[in-house]
């Protein structure tokens, strides 16, 4: 009789027990695996219907280390940021409390001020090329290129294009005119053959260039005599073009003992200044001085003393009032890069960063998870940073030497025009379209709020980062403790197998039936 094999008696049971010692040294084996490599497979495919979860929580965690990566390094640069903004901050106010200390004591407190402010003007310009691991901080979206150059040529230029010094310099000659009066024609013709005052008239006319744009030198707004009528009667007119002032000043009849003469003047920026000139008894005063004139022996002499007056007067005004207002206006200009009167043509650009128009924290970001970043940027060229920088250069390059017969005027009008740029180091220097624009203290604390945020993002990321780590490590990882336990009932279990087949392989009839 034939018989087939897969159906013969007794093979389904040989079969079963072939599949099932397969099946237990399949689980030792991979039990072994699981032992000695602590994982729960060696491919996703083995973690059956976790292996989804697996590959998720393993891109979540690869994400995370990125955003960690991110996070050290933008801490690292903001931290380095708000330390070197601190400091220019710092210079900014203590040059400004200096100057409020110095008015007692201005011969002596206006060298001092002039050597600290240049010192600390270079100090700044050096704090704003800061970098971290090769990248500058303040150049905004640039951070390969250096944002400032150095001191030396900011101060003193290249060889081809002039520096801040010369800058300015040039400003505030052209501003003093030839004359240093601030471009002021000045008339008094009433003098005979043998320089007897024989007139008593005086011109003043100002210069076309007041009225321009720019604008330089005075431009003469006014002029009233105290009291009208009274023995001086002052009058002004434009021109038939319309480009320069006149004004005629003329001793009608003698002064009384305190008259006076206002000038009104407006300097190249629109604010106003006054020359105030008042009769005094000849005698008690010197013929002609800043502040007043002597009464003569008649009304021609009188009009000569009021004459050497206002030539006096004028000149120490534009020596120290104008002088001040066009060093801390070419100051300005020169920090405010790039402008239209500061070009690489002629004069050194200072800042080389990137100038963009958006907002200068937004240069910078640093993704801190999947749908949120911190901005973190800032460009040296901010208004706030400009003025700091401009009001140290006005004091620098302003203030006068303890020799100076009119450093005192001079210590004050530019401790005025400086004070204002300095106070930009903690006081918002303005509004633009977007608003209030931040003083460089102000810069400070969104850069401290900004590290703030990166740090907490790093907290919130860490404690994802370990929560993920412990349910991926609950799919992935092998228990050792249940390995073992399973791997030692497994190798019993097989153990008997293999003891019960061999028992049964040496099974005869003639053993069975005895």
């Amino acid at each position: 009789m034939t018989t087939i094999k897969p159906f013969a008696a007794g093979s389904y049971l040989t079969n079963r027990t072939a599949s099932q010692l397969t099946t237990l040294k399949s689980q030792l084996s991979d039990l072994s695996t699981q032992l000695s490599s602590g994982l729960t497979a060696q491919t996703y495919g083995g973690l059956g219907s976790g292996r989804s979860t697996a590959l998720s929580a393993q891109a979540t965690l690869s994400a995370l280390t990125g955003y960690a990566a991110g996070i050290t390094a933008a801490q690292t640069r903001t931290n380095v940021a708000v330390t070197s903004l601190t400091q220019v901050a710092t210079l900014g106010i203590d040059a400004r409390n200096t100057l409020n200390n110095g008015l007692q004591s201005t011969p002596v407190n206006a060298t001092a001020a002039k050597a600290n402010a240049l010192n600390n003007l270079q100090a700044a310009l050096d704090t704003l090329n800061q970098s971290v691991a090769g990248n500058y901080l303040f150049g905004g979206e640039n951070s390969t290129t250096q944002p400032v150059l150095d001191a030396d040529t900011i101060l003193n230029g290249n060889g081809t294009q002039i520096g801040l010094t010369k800058f300015v310099s040039n400003q505030v000659a052209a501003d003093l005119g030839p004359k240093g009066n601030g471009r002021l024609s000045q008339t008094y013709p009433g003098l005979d053959s043998s320089n007897v005052p024989i007139s008593t008239k005086i011109t003043l006319s100002d210069d076309p260039s007041s009225r321009a744009d720019p604008a330089s030198g005075y431009k003469i707004t006014g002029a009233s005599p105290v009291p009208t009528p009274g023995g001086i009667a002052a009058s002004s007119a434009l021109n038939p073009t319309g480009t320069s002032a006149t004004v005629t000043i003329d001793v009608n009849q003698q002064p009384a003992a305190g008259d006076s003469l206002t000038l009104s003047l407006q300097l190249p920026d629109g604010t106003q200044t006054k020359l105030t000139l008042t009769a005094a008894a000849s005698g008690t005063t010197p013929a002609f001085s800043n502040t007043g004139f002597a009464i003569g022996a008649n009304q021609a002499e009188t009009a000569k003393n009021l004459n050497d007056a206002l030539t006096s007067a004028l000149s120490a005004s534009a020596g120290s009032t104008l002088m001040a207002n066009s060093t801390a206006r070419a100051a300005s200009t020169f920090f405010s890069a790039p402008n239209p009167t500061t070009t690489a043509a002629n004069t050194v650009v200072w800042y080389q960063g990137e100038n963009g128009s958006s907002d200068p924290l937004s240069t910078q970001s640093v993704q801190v998870s999947a749908g949120s970043s911190v901005q973190i940027g800032v460009r040296a060229n901010q208004p706030a940073i400009s003025n700091v920088l401009a009001g140290l250069a006005t004091v620098a390059l302003g203030m006068p030497s303890s020799s100076d017969p009119n450093a005192a005027a001079i210590y004050s009008a530019i401790s005025g025009k400086a004070q204002p740029l300095l106070s930009s180091a903690d006081t918002s220097p303005g509004t633009s379209s977007t608003g209030a624009l931040p003083s460089v203290q102000d810069t400070v604390t969104q850069l401290s709020l900004a590290s703030t945020r990166l740090s907490n993002a790093a907290t919130t990321n860490k404690a994802s980062q370990n929560t993920l780590q412990n349910t991926l490590d609950g799919i992935e990882q092998a228990p050792t403790e249940e390995v073992v336990a399973k791997l030692l009932d497994v190798q019993n279990r097989l153990q008997a197998s293999y003891q019960v087949t061999a028992s049964l392989s040496k099974l005869s009839l003639v053993n069975y039936i005895s």
